[in-house]
């Protein structure tokens, strides 16, 4: 009797996700079980169930009759997924993507991206991703040579260091009582962004700024800057984002950033651009809903009407692929009146999930140009939806695969870049036309050539390193989910 209250609860939890509970495969026979199970026991037996029922590597993860067999070999539920993860194929040729990398020098399982979230303290909330903690503050040493100064490298929107009025390009001379501020004492400036509070003066056009911020949770905002340039006679426009956030709150309504991506490709339509620099070098995902409204933005009439991408699932879940379905194929709804037939992306390996998503469905519609500081994005073609289990766990498994019209995927190494090496230049703030990135963009428009020239090629020339070396961010942006609605 045990076991049939386990997978009812099973069953009952899984209804609450609005599935279709006729295609999902029967659960393994029970077997025998211990004559008392406790709740956290029956997490775990339900944490193995939905790993091997929506696993994009289902096919990988071994049965056990009963499930108990495996799931109270461990104590920790941490532990169990890991366990699961591990099962699933190895990857042992990763490509290195540079010292900065939050990929790093990583062999091991495909899986390397599910989670569990704990819910015990506020189950009923919100799944939105659209919140983060700290000062929303992202430091970047120019170099790795002892004297190189220190520059903020992205301010969130939103953020406490936002609304204090911190810039990228602000050049920090003092954190705290910690006035050494370069590359030699990196470690202490690390130890004061982990504090409560942080006063910090920085450097901007010769004027000296300090403002004291606190460490809390914030409301991302994520529209960094649009605007429209002139290069001979092309319109160009730029637009960054720093996340891919939900189009609308849990009331239904549209949030700041929908009204604020609205209001850029309007105004790319009133000037009638052709080409356009997005730029995602700080973007690690978000959701894919949002993905698939900035690439309807962008794509051209070519791909109106036609396939942005298809979903690759598993054998449990082939059913919802189906028209209709969760994971029914996505067409292009082309949503404004812009002929965009020259798209630069400007990318870091912190460029990961949905951000790669907008540049992959975009390659079969549009001339798709990759300009990055290292050789490629993240490598992220996986994404997730949330499953709550008893109140208590929400388990993130890695459970779909995004394939472009021409068949493109498995870029677990990244989507490589066209023109690799070129700085992000921390010593400018985004949209100006003298940050090394933005200027190659411009530079491959105006000359049909990535080479920079005069008063550009000056600019990007760092202290103490030699031009190829790298940036080093302090404090490293949190790598976000391709998550479904």
């Amino acid at each position: 009797m045990l076991n049939r209250f386990i997978i009812a609860v099973i069953l009952f939890t899984f209804l609450a996700c609005k599935k279709d509970p006729q295609n999902v495969p029967s659960p393994p026979k029970p077997g025998p079980e211990p004559s008392a199970r406790t709740k956290e026991q029956k997490v775990r037996d339900s944490i193995y169930y939905y790993y091997k029922l929506y696993s994009y590597w289902e096919s990988s993860i071994p049965t056990y009759n009963p499930i108990s067999d495996i799931s109270d070999k461990y104590t920790k539920n941490n532990s169990l997924l890991t366990f699961l993860m591990n099962q699933t194929p190895v990857k042992n040729d990763y490509v290195f993507h540079g010292p900065n990398s939050p990929l790093e020098d990583y062999t091991g399982p495909l899986d390397r991206f599910s989670w569990i979230e704990n819910l015990s303290s506020n189950f009923g909330a919100s799944s939105r991703a659209d919140t983060y903690d700290g000062f929303g503050l992202f430091v970047v040493f120019e170099s790795n040579a002892p004297t190189a100064p220190l520059y903020i490298g992205m301010v969130e929107g939103g953020s406490p260091a936002a609304v204090a009025g911190f810039k990228r390009g602000d050049k920090v001379i003092k954190m705290n009582e910690l006035s050494n501020v370069t590359y030699a004492n990196y470690n202490a400036v690390n130890n004061e962004l982990n504090k409560s509070m942080l006063t910090m003066k920085v450097l901007r056009n010769g004027v000296e700024i300090e403002k004291t911020i606190e460490n809390k949770t914030y409301d991302i905002f994520p529209v960094v800057k649009d605007s429209v340039y002139t290069v001979d006679n092309n319109k160009v426009g730029y637009f960054a984002f720093s996340s891919f956030e939900e189009m609308t709150d849990d009331s239904g309504n549209y949030t700041a950033m929908y009204n604020a991506m609205e209001k850029a490709f309007n105004s790319f339509g009133s000037a009638g651009i052709k080409k356009i620099v997005v730029d995602l070098r700080y973007n690690t995902g978000g959701y894919v809903s949002t993905a698939i409204y900035l690439a309807n933005k962008i794509v051209n009439s070519s791909g109106a009407g036609k396939l942005m991408f298809r979903y690759d699932v598993n054998k449990n879940m082939k059913s919802e692929t189906n028209p209709g379905g969760d994971f029914a194929d996505v067409l292009f709804n082309k949503r404004n009146n812009t002929e965009i037939t020259d798209v630069y992306f400007l990318v870091s390996d912190y460029t990961a999930s949905a951000s790669e998503i907008v540049i992959s469905v975009l390659k079969p519609y549009a001339k798709v140009y990759i300009i990055g500081e290292h050789g490629s994005t993240y490598g992220k073609p996986v994404g997730f939806f949330r499953q709550d289990i008893m109140n208590t766990a929400g388990l993130w498994a890695a459970s779909f695969k995004i394939v472009n019209k021409d068949g493109y995927t498995d870029y677990w190494d990244g989507i490589p870049a066209d023109k690799a090496g070129v700085l992000d230049n921390v010593r400018f703030d985004f949209g100006d036309t003298r940050e090394t990135m933005l200027a190659t963009a411009l530079a491959h428009i105006k000359t049909g050539s990535y080479t920079l020239t005069g008063a550009s090629a000056k600019a990007s020339t760092r202290v103490g390193a030699s031009p190829s070396s790298q940036s080093v961010m302090v404090n490293k942006i949190p790598m976000r989910n391709m998550i479904k609605d």
